[in-house]
């Protein structure tokens, strides 16, 4: 069978059940199959214009891809004739960031209870007077104390203002207070005037080596309210983990690809919140998932132990930061997990499939 390719119009004639990869091959172009071929990657999608050609059911692509005629030349063979188009790079970056945010998260089914690590409660507060002077920040506390049965610190920065602002909104807020460090104690990571009926926001993020994707959740119901991704802008400086190692090595390059990354995270984060109609800064909390080097990358810990024997990371089970810390573009007290890792090669994304497809049962 005939088939050609555009828009180069190189064409190769081929027997029936030939790889559209490999005519491409005989037709003098090369399309790249960064995963060996194994329909994995979802980098070597053409469009099929005319004519047929096999199409196995593949997670990479939706059902409105495939209508539209985009299939894997790395899966889909030669039945007929046919006119393919073979997307520039650019467009082809494009597609694959758009797959990558259009799949679909499957809900947890482990019996696993729903319990956020953030609670928002409404507080009226009694204001000061002569006979109760007590302080600003103990009032606070007090008053926290009493609705979540603990302790409830609050950090500097917003101490700063504690006094200004609980004036300003009438001693009547809505505070929102992390309760997982796991010490026992709340940590307050803020306030809003009165009884606020805005969502409570949290995002999770999967930092994939080439794609940055992120959902945006509700942490009162769990639902998904919608998801974005990008491209990792890390690409720039390495198309692979020991590439980006090596950079990172070098003066400037670990500053440098934490930024990337965080970079994208943050447009990823304000596609998400636009979406919604909200400010990123309403966002409360984050967990990032990741293979170990991009874990690491991402936090500006040194990878470089990674790629040399014995392979030891620097942390398999990283310390809750602050987004502040890391420069992202979300409330900056909101807490934020760094899912963990087994191992140098076995991260944190294998953490998250295991828990959110219940292997661990």
């Amino acid at each position: 069978f005939q088939v050609a390719f555009a828009p180069s119009g190189q064409s190769a004639s081929v027997p029936k059940g030939t790889l559209l990869s490999d005519a491409a091959t005989q037709a003098g172009l090369t399309i790249a199959t960064p995963c060996g071929g194994q329909g994995r990657c979802g980098r070597c999608l053409v469009r099929v214009d005319r004519g047929e050609v096999s199409q196995p059911d593949n997670p990479h692509l939706s059902r409105e891809q495939q209508e539209k005629g985009w299939v894997l030349s790395c899966q889909s063979r030669v039945t007929g004739d046919a006119v393919v188009h073979v997307p520039p790079k650019k467009e082809l970056q494009e597609l694959a960031v758009r797959m990558a945010a259009s799949k679909v998260a499957v809900p947890l089914a482990c019996g696993l209870p729903f319990q956020p690590a953030l609670q928002r409660v409404f507080l009226e507060l009694p204001p000061p007077s002569l006979e109760d002077s007590a302080a600003v920040l103990d009032r606070l506390q007090r008053a926290l104390q009493e609705r979540l049965g603990r302790r409830v610190s609050v950090s500097l920065p917003l101490l700063r203002n504690l006094a200004a602002t609980l004036r300003s909104f009438d001693w009547q807020v809505s505070a929102t207070v992390h309760l997982g460090n796991g010490s026992g104690e709340g940590e307050l990571i803020d306030l809003a005037p009165g009884r606020t009926r805005a969502p409570l926001l949290g995002t999770a993020v999967d930092i994939g080596t080439t794609n940055v994707v992120a959902e945006l959740v509700d942490l009162r119901s769990g639902k998904v309210l919608g998801s974005a991704s990008a491209r990792n802008k890390q690409v720039l400086r390495g198309e692979d983990v020991i590439s980006r190692i090596v950079y990172s090595q070098g003066p400037g390059g670990l500053e440098e690809l934490q930024a990337l990354v965080v970079d994208t995270i943050n447009e990823v984060l304000s596609e998400l919140a636009q979406q919604q109609n909200r400010s990123t800064s309403e966002i409360h909390e984050l967990v990032a998932a990741g293979n170990t080097t991009m874990m690491h990358l991402f936090l500006g810990l040194p990878p470089r132990h990674i790629r040399q024997e014995p392979y030891v990371p620097t942390a398999s089970h990283p310390p809750l930061v602050r987004a502040g810390e890391l420069g992202l573009a979300i409330n900056p007290l909101a807490p934020v997990y760094a899912m963990p890792s087994v191992a140098a090669y076995v991260g944190g994304d294998i953490t998250a499939g295991v828990l959110s497809s219940c292997l661990f049962k």
